[in-house]
């Protein structure tokens, strides 16, 4: 999953435009098994993800109706996404206690989803909302995923002038790594834990973790395992053979 995923986000980094960058995501949430897509970023009010969302492929007719009908003042599912700060997985038959949103749902042939809450400022919320068709039962592997591609999704559309693209955003993201700091994502990217990593380098565990610390600051990601899906397919010069022990 990791390597057809890092295409995805290669694409993602590579967008020069709000409307690439909303096609790359449609494709990427394709992948993953859902329908459609519904983000927005530095919302002050949660009627903001409705009236102005930053990405969506939601048709203009359905978010005006949505509004009109008033939705934003009784949506369980808009409710949670603004109160919550973790990602959640969701199925159509959550909602069953909410019956006028779960026939809403269910008009549109919807069997669940996964909500991503991208909040970063006092007073602003953001989120990614993907829904899905298919009855096929949701995993941890695609919450994971569709994490990563958030996060990524939020890089790009904030600040998406002046990046660096393709081939040359994996270069510009590895040349903000110490030569040290290479050689440990190369064995985070082989599935080696910290402790790991220490002992085959021969340092001591609290210095790995200070550099993977370091490491997701300057590539300003939220995990190792986004770490790694931003500089793959870019092997760090010196790094030691994938043979090695």
């Amino acid at each position: 999953m990791l390597s057809e995923l890092s295409q995805f986000v290669e694409d993602l980094s590579s967008a020069e435009t709000m409307q690439q960058l909303r096609e790359s995501v449609d494709s990427a949430i394709q992948w993953l098994g859902f329908s459609s897509f519904n983000i927005s970023l530095d919302k002050r009010a949660v009627v903001e993800f409705m009236e102005n969302p930053t990405l969506t492929t939601w048709a203009d007719s359905d978010l005006k109706q949505y509004l009109r009908d008033s939705w934003v003042d009784r949506d369980p599912l808009l409710s949670q996404i603004y109160r919550e700060d973790s990602a959640f997985l969701w199925h159509v038959e959550d909602w069953r206690d909410h019956e006028d949103y779960y026939h809403y749902i269910s008009s549109f042939g919807l069997c669940g989803g996964i909500s991503i809450p991208l909040h970063r400022a006092p007073g602003r919320r953001g989120a990614m909302i993907l829904m899905s068709k298919s009855e096929k039962p949701l995993t941890l592997d695609t919450l994971m995923g569709a994490k990563i591609l958030a996060h990524m999704v939020m890089a790009r559309a904030t600040n998406l002038s002046g990046k660096p693209s393709g081939s040359a955003a994996k270069r510009h993201r590895l040349g903000l790594l110490s030569q040290r700091q290479r050689e440990i994502l190369h064995w985070v990217a082989q599935g080696k834990t910290n402790r790991e990593i220490a002992m085959i380098i021969g340092s001591t565990r609290r210095t790995i973790d200070y550099h993977m610390q370091e490491i997701l600051s300057k590539l300003e990601v939220p995990s190792r395992t986004t770490a790694v899906v931003a500089v793959l397919g870019a092997d760090p010069p010196g790094s030691p053979s994938r043979r090695h022990p």
